[in-house]
């Protein structure tokens, strides 16, 4: 919680300091908002250690295939960097590129996603065929 404090206060400070240089020295300003992007994305890396520890957690203690894991872990982080990257792009004023990037995590997530619904569509018929 404290990581998340201090990251919330950074980001105010680095608000602040933005919107001062952002007359007169642009430069400076997109590298201040670059660091505190970086920082930002390190602080969130902390919090998803436990998330990660859990999912090695499940897959040890339950029928998983580690494979699917993988690909659920890939779908997340698809998600996440898209959002970022298209968040980024409309800051930047290009929206359209990022609606775009947008459409393509998608289709991109949509295709990781085929072997996990094979899956579950072979679990779904086991299950049925023992009923």
């Amino acid at each position: 919680m404290n990581g998340f404090l201090g990251a919330c206060g950074a980001v105010f400070l680095a608000i602040i300091l933005v919107a001062n240089l952002s007359g007169a020295r642009k430069d400076m300003a997109s590298i201040l908002a670059l660091a505190v992007c970086v920082m930002l994305a390190l602080t969130a890396g902390q919090y998803l250690r436990p998330v990660l520890d859990f999912v090695s957690e499940l897959e040890e203690i339950s029928s998983i295939d580690g494979e699917m894991v993988g690909v659920l872990m890939k779908i997340v982080g698809i998600g996440v960097i898209s959002e970022i990257t298209v968040l980024v792009c409309a800051d930047a004023g290009n929206a359209s590129i990022g609606k775009s990037l947008q459409f393509l995590s998608a289709v991109v997530m949509l295709s990781l996603s085929v072997p996990l619904f094979r899956s579950l569509i072979r679990i779904l018929q086991e299950i049925l065929g023992q009923l």
